[in-house]
């Protein structure tokens, strides 16, 4: 059976989305494009729970290292995280959606074992019309790692993904190049003061230049 698809990532097949949609309600693993690298996700509140924990295997990600969650709107962020600090909103309404991760403290719908040690959880909000088509038919939020083994270069193409990558995931989406061709830049919120953990797609002055 095929489980490998093309699609134009802003104009993605209706069917398409459909299939890898139920793919993550089934508690499936599916990589798929997003504007900054491309991901292998689960979806975080699938009916079938084994998913999530499949991304660690797959990946061979240490399980202490957490994997961020992808989510459908930016109010989104009162939903899996708490006491979100004031300057974290103004990020989110600055570059959500886009490539910014933002890392808060989880609200009690992210289980335990997916939160950091410090109780925190990565969440972003996609600029892509296939990740928004599939975050809205899946139903749910979607943990996404980079499509890669733990320590590889991140994918930014199809060509580029591990083929032992493609043979354990449940679908793949072939969306072509990624729009940044870079990972999303990471900023910490769990504090009176932010901290960039990793610099990506958005650069530290332009975070400093939105919280001016």
């Amino acid at each position: 059976m095929n489980k490998s698809f093309h699609v134009d990532q802003n104009h993605p097949s209706a069917e398409v989305v459909n299939l890898a949609a139920t793919r993550l309600r089934d508690g499936g693993v599916v990589v798929f494009p997003t504007e900054t690298v491309y991901g292998l996700g689960a979806l975080a509140e699938a009916g079938v729970c084994y998913g999530a924990e499949e991304l660690f295997d797959i990946k061979e990600r240490p399980l202490d290292l957490p994997v961020p969650l992808l989510v459908a709107s930016p109010a989104d962020i009162d939903v899996y995280g708490v006491d979100v600090p004031e300057y974290a909103y103004l990020l989110a309404r600055a570059f959500w959606p886009g490539a910014l991760t933002l890392v808060v403290k989880a609200s009690d719908r992210i289980r335990k074992e997916f939160r950091a040690a410090d109780g925190s959880i990565g969440l972003r909000c996609p600029d892509s019309e296939l990740m928004h088509e599939l975050l809205e038919t899946a139903g749910g939020p979607i943990f996404a790692t980079s499509a890669n083994t733990h320590g590889r270069p991140s994918p930014t193409s199809f060509e580029q993904i591990e083929p032992r990558i493609i043979e354990a995931a449940d679908m793949v989406i072939d969306g072509g190049p990624t729009d940044h061709g870079v990972a999303s830049t990471v900023v910490v919120c769990t504090g009176k003061e932010y901290r960039i953990a990793r610099e990506g797609a958005i650069s530290s002055l332009e975070i400093a230049e939105a919280l001016a």
